[in-house]
């Protein structure tokens, strides 16, 4: 019998940066009090055996490299990261510290639907994004909603700041986005 794999996406945990709770306006305490949040809340969703797509700015990397590492090492799962604007160490850096795959952006396909995973939906031109159904996104905190559609291609936000500081289960979002379209079209 096979195992049985979850698949998770979330993006902009910035860990170890204190600032990005005032800026989207959090509401945590302390730096401990929200790392200590997004790594439970992480490791409440995610087993170690699960697949974690990260959409970038995983942990603010101006910190001490081993900081880093110890935050990365304390999350379940195997780890993809689409790597964004705050992630600055090197492929190899995160790689050796709990990292499993690294790139700019992925494409996958599923139930006849095209998805790019990419941090910034800013990088994505306009001729490239009439070819897919969805681009699940992070970069934009709380400044956009969840789901948003432009044209035919949905964009979902999947920042921590919109689904509770949680991974969020990939096949049941698209599904949800699935349900979402045929209401729309009754």
């Amino acid at each position: 019998m096979k195992p049985v794999i979850n698949i998770y996406v979330l993006s902009d945990n910035h860990f170890n940066h204190w600032n990005i709770n005032r800026l989207c306006e959090r509401g945590f305490n302390s730096l401990e009090h929200m790392n200590n949040t997004m790594i439970s809340r992480w490791n409440r969703a995610v087993k170690p055996n699960d697949l974690v797509i990260h959409l970038g700015d995983l942990i603010f990397t101006k910190g001490a490299s081993e900081e880093v590492a110890k935050v990365i090492k304390c999350l379940n799962g195997r780890k993809v990261l689409i790597k964004g604007n705050h992630d600055r160490k090197s492929y190899s850096w995160y790689l050796t510290h709990g990292i499993n795959f690294i790139c700019e952006k992925s494409v996958w396909y599923y139930n006849k639907k095209s998805i790019l995973f990419v941090h910034r939906p800013s990088d994505v031109s306009l001729a490239e994004i009439k070819r897919y159904d969805y681009i699940i996104h992070g970069h934009q905190h709380n400044s956009t909603p969840l789901i948003q559609q432009k044209g035919e291609t949905v964009f979902v936000n999947i920042s921590v700041e919109n689904v509770k500081y949680s991974p969020v289960n990939l096949i049941t979002l698209l599904n949800r986005l699935k349900q979402a379209y045929y209401k729309e079209r009754g």
